[in-house]
């Protein structure tokens, strides 16, 4: 039986589903977003704490299977600015062995400002897979959005979001899991449509900083994962606009 198939049956019969990750697993970027006092984990002086995102893809979704398997939960560990290696090394702080039935892995862009930033992530998220494998939850991995041409021309940008891309779509095939594959999938739309990242990663009430997403984009990313799921949804025609 192949993950899809685990997760999808996990989930009609009430999992719990862990999102470990940065900002973009969190929903940041999206409008009436807010971080909360709720600290999820702390690594020296860094404090991570929870993200409130009522219209994230991660909201969405949860929306979703609270009207489709109410007995299933979702849970979000999003560390806004979290490098894969904090994630890894503070497993313990985001993961609930007793309780957690899937992994969604969402993280990477800010191991861009490394260095060593991409070794490092596919060291790490090999590592976290593997680890997970080993406590028989099905791990699924997403990779990001796309940014603007200006947001990737930081001097911090030592990589780039289609090398972060690259990156997570190699170890998922060499670990043979489920990956949503975010920044492929909105590559295609912008080409289907003939539009550029800049046209639809801004909206209104927004964080509008070129790299997290806008509603849009959120709502695009949860279609993504839906579509890799294979669950219906309700069309209204809003996403390939």
């Amino acid at each position: 039986m192949n993950d899809r198939a685990v997760i999808r049956g996990l989930i009609r019969r009430g999992a719990q589903i862990n999102i470990i990750g940065d900002s973009l697993a969190a929903g940041a970027g999206s409008s009436d977003s807010y971080s909360t006092e709720e600290v999820i984990l702390h690594d020296g002086d860094d404090v991570f704490v929870r993200r409130a995102a009522p219209n994230s893809w991660w909201s969405r979704f949860q929306n979703y299977i609270d009207d489709k398997y109410p007995g299933c939960t979702v849970v979000n560990n999003g560390c806004g600015g979290a490098f894969s290696f904090q994630l890894k090394n503070h497993l313990p702080s985001v993961f609930q062995e007793d309780k957690d039935d899937i992994i969604f892995l969402f993280l990477g862009a800010n191991d861009r400002k490394r260095v060593n930033g991409m070794d490092e992530l596919r060291s790490n998220l090999t590592w976290m897979i593997r680890y997970f494998k080993g406590k028989n939850k099905p791990v699924a991995v997403f990779t990001p959005n796309p940014s603007t041409a200006e947001n990737e021309s930081y001097k911090n940008r030592l990589y780039h979001l289609e090398d972060v891309a690259n990156t997570i779509i190699d170890v998922a095939e060499a670990e043979d899991i489920l990956i949503v594959d975010n920044y492929n999938y909105i590559m295609d739309y912008l080409l289907f449509t003939g539009k550029k990242i800049d046209d639809i990663i801004f909206g209104k009430g927004c964080r509008n900083d070129g790299l997290h997403p806008s509603d849009k984009v959120q709502e695009m990313i949860y279609h993504n994962l839906m579509r890799v799921l294979g669950f219906s949804v309700k069309t209204d025609g809003a996403v390939w606009k």
